[in-house]
């Protein structure tokens, strides 16, 4: 590539002369400061030990013990939540630690009413104007065998999901080193593998409560680098943007969207775009896979209920 060449042509016959020709300068890549200082906190060593501190606990089943400290659900939420309340002691208190607790009426995957609870992580924005502008940042620390009945044997669970949830408890601890113009809430979600429970009773309060929920982002399944046919691909990530939600009654601007053909100008895929842009911006070597769709084929997630 070449910058614009100009040519002047003189007055005498037959007579030219073309500007020297000099090669384009590599664009300047402008850094985020704030992402710049906190990428290099990320620790790999961290991710792995709450993977396998996850995967300790056996099963993490929703309708398994919550009673016992080695294992069953309850005892793998009361570590999470003291390693949340760790991170924020450690960081000034910038993070509130906060449990939303309910009871989960008998549905097709839970016979009996079951306490299902999210454990919530908050980082409050420090700019006035910003800070009620919040983005949600979440993943399931429940896990299941094929039998999503079966709650009492091992049920791992190492990439589905806690690879979403070591992944969300490391950016919760190393964010909350920073301060941040808008508001951050980091979630372990319960209840996921039976029926999306917690995610749909946190949005659900959510937009009871009017809160401006800018942007959500769930991580599932992140932790294979194995492709399905066996290929290992560790330098790209997928990452999931829908574009006109599916609505019983289309508020307006949805309906503009949808009859301009302006899908891809949906908030989710505006998000997904400037996510991608960033991270590949930081991360040199990593590409962002933009998959225009709300998940795989026949699948969802805790996104689905935001």
């Amino acid at each position: 590539m070449f910058k614009n060449v100009v040519v002047l042509l003189a007055l005498a016959p037959w007579t030219f002369t073309v500007a020297a020709v000099a090669p384009e300068t590599e664009p300047q890549i402008k850094e985020n400061p704030q992402i710049t200082a906190v990428l290099p906190e990320i620790s790999a060593k961290n991710i792995e030990a709450t993977i396998r501190k996850l995967v300790s606990f056996g099963t993490r089943h929703t309708l398994s013990d919550a009673r016992s400290d080695m294992r069953g659900i309850g005892a793998a939420r009361r570590w999470i939540q003291s390693e949340f309340e760790r991170y924020s002691k450690e960081n000034g208190g910038r993070l509130e630690v906060t449990l939303d607790d309910f009871t989960q009426p008998p549905g097709e995957r839970n016979p009996q009413p079951v306490q299902v609870v999210n454990v919530v992580a908050t980082l409050r924005g420090t700019q006035p104007e910003s800070r009620d502008r919040i983005y949600v940042v979440t993943g399931h620390y429940d896990s299941r065998v094929t039998d999503v009945m079966n709650a009492t044997a091992d049920a791992p669970g190492a990439d589905d999901d806690a690879s979403g949830v070591a992944a969300v408890m490391e950016m919760a601890r190393v964010m909350s080193k920073k301060n941040w113009d808008a508001t951050i809430v980091f979630i372990a979600v319960a209840g996921e593998e039976q029926g999306l429970f917690g995610s749909t009773h946190w949005a659900k309060m959510a937009k009871e409560k009017n809160w401006n929920i800018a942007g959500m982002i769930t991580n599932d399944i992140i932790g294979s680098s194995h492709a399905d046919d066996g290929r290992v691909v560790k330098d790209h990530v997928r990452l999931f943007a829908e574009g006109v939600p599916p609505l019983k009654e289309m508020p307006d601007p949805l309906r503009t969207l949808v009859r301009t053909g302006g899908e891809n100008d949906s908030t989710a895929r505006e998000l997904a775009r400037f996510i991608k842009s960033e991270a590949e911006k930081h991360v040199r070597g990593m590409t962002v896979d933009i998959i225009y769709r709300r998940d795989r084929y026949l699948r969802g997630g805790d996104h689905s209920p935001f």
